[in-house]
């Protein structure tokens, strides 16, 4: 029986830091390629703040992410940019993409804690 209750806390605890995991503002940078016009990325709680001044309000859902299970989701689109990110990695960071729209480029983005 105490088995089973340390197995349960220890899953309670695994699920709170899970939720947890990307409530602070995190850096983001481009992987290969910068996108012109765009200096700074950076992506907190409920939105992605592009260059300080403009902010596309973002969507968390979950997505099922082969072997690493259920994982989270931000999306969102404003402004003339679209931003796509999954934490689908063994690693704590958010990977996807950023699409301008109006000029018609897009761009891979990563975001973590920088340290």
């Amino acid at each position: 029986m105490n088995k089973l209750i340390g197995a349960s806390l220890i899953i309670i605890v695994l699920a709170a830091l899970q939720a947890n995991a990307f409530a602070a503002s995190l850096d983001c940078k481009f992987r290969d390629v910068k996108m012109e016009g765009v200096e700074s990325i950076r992506l907190n709680e409920e939105s992605l703040i592009i260059n300080n001044e403009m902010e596309i309000p973002l969507e968390k859902s979950r997505v099922n992410c082969a072997h690493f299970g259920r994982q989270t989701r931000f999306d969102g689109s404003a402004l003339g940019y679209q931003i796509i990110l999954k934490s689908c990695t063994s690693e704590a960071k958010l990977e996807g993409h950023l699409i301008d729209s109006l000029n018609e480029v897009s761009a891979d983005v990563v975001c973590q804690q920088m340290k």
